[in-house]
């Protein structure tokens, strides 16, 4: 009675087959769909990486279309806010046409890739974040029409391999155990090369029995490594790049006093700091792994001061963290402090003397003169006035300092406030004041800001000018409102120009005034938005130009101002 022992192979040889069929259109499928998707990746990340170098909409909207015909692929590209900053239609597809578009670009806008596709490998829509250029994001669709055309055939190929594998699955069902034998050894090796952190390894067993679910035990352990491990990759990554956004250096500092991590700014402040203090950096850390507790360094020389700041060693850690401060912006900004109190005591000291002699003049007897006590009021009511003025002028400057200023959006024309500060001009013999400005021109802004600005420049011009002319110009340029006053003084000296918007900076032994008014010129017009330069040449002139938003619309009621009072 062997008859059930060929019917047993028989049955060895038809299950054999129709596992085998199975399995090879399992696998092609998945097989294609790999080969699909690393095409389409593959694609996706040349595509993004060109993309990443460009600096202009112009570059990238042309490596979108050499990209789009050279890779055969469908790209839509998107800024950091989500808007589509390349053509909307790519190999006649729109972009809402694409499957689950959205979801790849929200994907991809929040720092990670969006993979896609079709169970036939046949589309594919992938998102991929952007780190540089213009670009925040870009979205690939592909299609692969060729892919299902060559699986229909292979699928077609597979009623003949299942003809063939029933007639060899008598001999099959023979070699079972060896098989068995070959796939725990395949399990083994995938085992042993997950171990090694190699998550590459597919263990590839998909029999429905002891063996394969041992296998797929191990492969969806595999997946979940491999899953945790790039999980810390992006931790990391996005760690680091926290740090490199830091305006402090950090550095962590092994055992043996070598750098392991050090964010961009920590690299060069590393470099300065070795400059003001060769090793300074590893003998603080060397300081902090002997006595556990933190430390402090400071460093500093005549142009920068660096401090130092170190962690200690954690229980159970090896590294210490060294965290390098500038503070050369900080010095340099309590000495300008120092410096603007200084100034500002001297020129205040100069009109409280003269009053102060004047009233003791008049105090000792000058008040009986009549010519005498005329004389010494004339003396106090010019410094008094002197006096007004610099503190005005400074208590603009300190408003402009802690952003107190805070100019209102009226519609403010220009031609009446230049006449009022011309006719206010205290000009002297030989000096004509013109202003030149079309009716029609305003802007939107502060109009007593804007009076200030105009009335400092003015002012200095016809200092400065002991004949000829002063003219308030206006003009449009391109959106735009240029206010120029023209002097023909005799000019600035090249080395001064550069420091003539200081503050109580004075352009050589011919400026009489407190040097602030060119200072508070330039604090009203930032902080009217606008930008304020300065031309001169000597024996010729100088020109200061003012340049402005230009007005948006006319607007009616109490928000029209033609005229400024002063």
């Amino acid at each position: 009675m062997r008859w059930w022992l060929g019917l047993a192979f028989a049955g060895v040889a038809a299950l054999t087959a129709i596992a085998v069929v199975g399995v090879l259109n399992s696998r092609s499928e998945r097989a294609f769909h790999r080969y699909a998707e690393a095409f389409a990746v593959g694609r996706s990340v040349v595509a993004a990486e060109a993309l990443q170098h460009d600096a202009t909409m112009a570059d990238l909207r042309r490596d979108v279309a050499v990209l789009t015909q050279q890779r055969s692929v469908r790209l839509y590209v998107f800024d950091a806010g989500g808007k589509l900053i390349s053509p909307s239609v790519s190999r006649g597809v729109e972009w809402s046409e694409v499957p689950d578009g959205p979801a790849a670009r929200a994907d991809a806008l929040s720092g990670t890739r969006y993979i896609h596709g079709t169970s036939t490998g046949s589309d594919f829509v992938i998102g991929i974040p952007l780190h540089h250029g213009v670009g925040g994001a870009v979205v690939t669709y592909s299609r692969q029409q060729g892919m299902q055309a060559a699986l229909g055939i292979i699928r077609d190929e597979f009623v003949q391999a299942a003809l063939i594998a029933f007639a060899v699955g008598a001999a099959l069902g023979l070699v079972i155990a060896t098989l068995t034998a070959r796939r725990l050894r395949r399990i083994a090796a995938a085992a042993k090369a997950i171990g090694a952190g190699d998550f590459g390894a597919h263990v590839g067993s998909r029999f429905p029995d002891e063996v394969g679910s041992l296998s797929l035990s191990i492969e969806r352990m595999r997946g979940q490594l491999q899953e945790l491990f790039l999980t810390l990759e992006q931790d990391r990554d996005r760690l680091e790049h926290l740090l490199d956004r830091l305006d402090d250096g950090v550095l962590v500092v092994s055992r043996d006093l070598e750098i392991e991590f050090a964010n961009d700014r920590g690299r060069e402040l590393h470099d300065a700091a070795d400059r003001l203090g060769e090793g300074s950096v590893r003998r603080l850390a060397a300081d902090l792994f002997r006595s556990g507790m933190p430390g402090h360094l400071l460093l500093r020389d005549e142009e920068r001061t660096l401090e130092l700041s170190g962690i200690p060693p954690v229980a159970g850690s090896d590294s210490v963290i060294v965290v390098i401060h500038d503070q050369t912006q900080k010095e340099q900004n309590e000495r300008v402090q120092r410096e603007f109190a200084t100034n500002a005591a001297h020129e205040l000291r100069t009109p409280l003397a003269s009053i102060v002699t004047a009233v003791e003049m008049l105090q000792t007897g000058a008040k009986d003169d009549p010519e005498a006590r005329d004389e010494f009021l004339e003396v106090i009511a010019r410094e008094a006035g002197r006096l007004t003025r610099l503190t005005r002028a400074l208590l603009v400057l300190a408003r402009a300092d802690a952003g107190e200023e805070v100019p209102r959006r009226l519609h403010v024309e220009v031609a009446p406030l230049l006449a009022q500060v011309a006719a206010a001009l205290p000009v002297g013999p030989g000096v004509h004041v013109e202003v030149d400005c079309p009716p029609a021109l305003a802007i939107d802004g502060d109009p007593d800001l804007l009076e200030q600005a105009v009335s400092s420049v003015a002012a200095n011009a016809v200092q400065h000018t002991v004949r000829g002319s002063v003219t308030l110009r206006g003009r449009s340029d391109d959106g735009a409102v240029v206010i120029e006053v023209a002097d023909t003084g005799h000019g600035i000296p090249a080395g001064e120009r550069r420091r003539i918007f200081d503050r109580f900076y004075r352009a050589g032994e011919r400026d009489r005034g407190f040097g602030l008014g060119l200072s508070i010129a330039r604090e009203a017009v930032g902080a009217l938005g606008g930008e304020i330069a300065l031309e001169s040449e000597i024996d010729v002139g100088t020109t200061v130009r003012i340049t402005l938003e230009r007005a948006r619309a006319e607007q009616t009621g109490e928000e029209r101002v033609s005229e400024v009072t002063a």
